[in-house]
């Protein structure tokens, strides 16, 4: 009961933004906010920080403060508000790492090494053909030359072009039928 008498008279000048008793208060309850604190969150690194949240809440709302309660109390509900928000917002941070990172990263890893998997494929089929269609299919669909200027480059017709275009084309997809039957 003296306790609560001093308390009522220590809250008298806050109230009224008088610095010096909110900082005897201060001294009187950090010792207690922290050690609740670290007892719900179990991470004393994160201590100090609601420790100064409950105190800066309490200065903010101090004319909230309508005596039905100890002052201990009414910190004790702030700080239990704050670690409720302080877990909850941790909890968001988490789930919101894990749903990015586990879902689309595990489906990107998977299309990843699928599509390596099929270029180490391709590219090997590639390097089976004659020089002749590698060249063709190297210049037109790995580099993305025109016909045009494929048959520039390598000095040949139009005919000649599409002709070795077409048997690079069957020849790649018999090795690669004979690789996706394995």
């Amino acid at each position: 009961m003296a306790e609560r008498i001093r308390d009522e008279i220590l809250i008298e000048p806050i109230s009224r933004n008088y610095e010096v008793t909110f900082e005897e208060l201060v001294e009187r309850y950090s010792g207690d906010i922290a050690l609740l604190a670290n007892r719900l969150l179990g991470w004393p690194g994160e201590v100090e920080d609601i420790t100064q949240d409950v105190f800066l809440a309490a200065f903010v709302g101090m004319n909230k403060f309508r005596n039905d309660c100890d002052i201990k109390t009414w910190l004790f509900t702030i700080t239990i508000n704050k670690c409720r928000t302080f877990r909850y917002k941790q909890s968001l941070f988490k789930r919101k790492l894990f749903e990015r990172d586990k879902p689309d990263s595990a489906a990107a890893a998977d299309k990843k090494m699928t599509d390596n998997e099929k270029f180490v494929k391709v590219r090997n089929a590639v390097k089976t053909l004659p020089s002749k269609y590698r060249e063709v299919v190297v210049l037109r669909y790995l580099e993305e030359l025109e016909n045009q200027e494929v048959s520039k480059i390598l000095g040949i017709s139009s005919n000649t072009l599409h002709v070795r275009l077409n048997r690079a084309r069957e020849r790649l997809k018999n090795v690669l039928q004979e690789i996706e039957e394995f």
